[in-house]
């Protein structure tokens, strides 16, 4: 067991709330034009059709070479690529060389309306070009596809196709050249060879240093790409226990297996940065390492805390349309509660980190809701996500306690969300109305939860607070435990985390 410094992990969450994670920006806007086009044409197009595709890597100049063809039947006159991810523009322009083919064999001749936007006016079998993949230069290397010097990240969601319309998103692919392959999302068919079910979930980690340990139960594979202060079976262990934590919190599990990738950025990095996605079933985690093996293990902890998370939500349940306010900020304030649950932080760093977010939620832009941030995270409403999601999770656990006198908990919505929605069961639900329901099932918070996400001004906290042991700090901008709570207030502290350490002591 370790027990985090407070300064580490609440420069960690200073940078969970400003750092990017795996949320497609929207592309449409940049298809409208194409769009209005082909209505304008009469003519009718069959989007996105399954693929089969050859991938050859070229490690001198960090591109790789697509060629292939459209599987399906069906009249597809139009291709189109990711525009944005993450933050991350410009992934359209990185595409060149496009060349469009026939049943015959023949070139089609196609234009071009926007980078990425290609139409004919026949029909298209077969495809080729390039993609130039350069890592991005600050943020985005755990979202985007990259190569350098034979190593890299390859996601398919931005190096084939789009998807469009109702089609089929499964691809077949053949990776070329690569010197160290694992692969997330896909199932093996020959060597070099794999079947993926949807593209946009399909990952490749590229390198020639990674090294495998496999976790039975949990179903885990840990790959780690070279030399870390923390060490492997210290790692391991991490991941499992974590997982199982998160077990218990939701009442089962999603169905896996599931990976776990460790590695260095494209270029050395300074201590202190990392980045995460959760595609799929596949964690990918790329970070600098800590100088000294306690905070080289905290940090990776940190970040499993996170992103083990999202495994549940939101990629274990099948809900519709944007709710990352939701699971965004639950994430942040659930791997708080995990890391309390399980003595990686203390209490006192609980608070600390809900003081962080206080005082970020009271700078944040005046007029944008928790909902309205989730339609323009990418616009510059990230911090309004993590910090006002954080704070809407915290206080609908509190209201839920009180009103329950400690019986309920926003574990109990947890659990209720991924069994009622629960991805294997196949039918898909509206998000929001979903996670309304959840609330309102427990104690009737699901009006609370509307308030919050609707509310365009800095949250109420102080009012959250009343009854719950915890008071605004005397400048009102951060957290404190009443010194005097009563017996009530104390059941929530303690149901909160507050005694775990004499507990653990003992």
């Amino acid at each position: 067991m370790f027990s985090a410094k407070g300064v580490l992990i609440e420069k960690q969450l200073f940078y969970l709330f400003a750092k990017l994670k795996s949320m497609r920006a929207n592309a449409g806007i940049h298809l409208i034009a194409l769009a209005a086009v082909l209505v304008a044409a009469g003519a009718t197009f069959s989007y996105g059709q399954a693929i089969d595709a050859e991938i050859r890597l070229d490690a001198q100049s960090n591109s790789v070479e697509v060629s292939g063809r459209f599987l399906d039947a069906g009249e597809v006159r139009n291709i189109a690529f990711e525009h944005d991810f993450a933050g991350v523009s410009g992934l359209a322009e990185r595409i060149s060389r496009m060349r469009t083919l026939g049943a015959n064999g023949q070139e089609v001749a196609s234009k071009v309306f926007a980078p990425g936007e290609y139409a004919a006016a026949e029909t298209i079998s077969a495809f080729s070009y390039s993609v130039r993949l350069d890592a991005p230069d600050r943020t985005g290397q755990a979202h985007v596809s990259w190569l350098k010097n034979g190593r890299g990240v390859l996601f398919l969601g931005d190096i084939l196709p789009l998807v469009l319309g109702k089609a089929s998103s499964s691809a077949t692919v053949r990776i070329i050249n690569a010197k160290g392959i694992s692969v997330g999302g896909c199932s093996s068919l020959t060597e070099g060879k794999y079947a993926c079910a949807d593209r946009a979930s399909a990952v490749f980690i590229i390198s020639p240093d990674l090294r495998t340990m496999k976790i039975p139960d949990p179903a885990l594979n840990l790959l780690i790409e070279g030399a870390w202060n923390f060490d492997d079976d210290a790692a391991a262990k991490e991941a499992a226990e974590l997982f199982e934590t998160y077990r218990s919190v939701f009442g089962g599990a999603p169905q896996g297996p599931f990976d776990i990738v460790i590695m260095k950025f494209a270029d050395e990095t300074p201590p202190g940065r990392f980045e995460a996605d959760t595609r799929g079933r596949t964690i990918v985690i790329l970070s600098s390492d800590a100088p000294f093996k306690s905070q080289s293990l905290q940090r990776l902890s940190l970040q499993l805390r996170h992103e083990l998370f999202h495994l549940w939500l939101p990629n274990g349940v099948a809900l519709a349309g944007r709710y990352d306010w939701f699971y965004e900020g639950a994430a942040l304030y659930m791997a708080s509660r995990v890391g309390l649950m399980t003595n990686r932080i203390r209490f006192d760093d609980f608070v600390s980190q809900l003081s962080t977010a206080i005082a970020f939620d009271r700078t944040s832009p005046k007029g944008v809701s928790l909902a309205m941030a989730g339609d323009t995270r990418w616009q510059g409403n990230a911090t309004t996500i993590y910090a006002r999601g954080m704070l809407a999770a915290f206080i609908l656990d509190l209201e839920l306690l009180k009103r329950s006198k400690a019986k309920h908990s926003l574990e109990h919505v947890l659990r209720k969300l991924f069994n009622d929605h629960d991805r294997r069961k196949g039918s898909k639900a509206e998000a929001v109305p979903a996670i309304l329901d959840a609330f309102a099932a427990f104690d009737d918070t699901g009006r609370l939860a509307k308030e919050l996400l609707e509310r365009s001004e800095p949250l109420n906290v102080a009012a959250a607070l009343e009854n719950s042991g915890f008071e605004l700090s005397d400048s009102g901008r951060g957290l404190k435990v009443k010194e005097k709570p009563n017996s009530r207030e104390k059941a929530i502290l303690n149901k909160l985390g507050y005694n775990n350490w004499r507990k653990l002591s003992r």
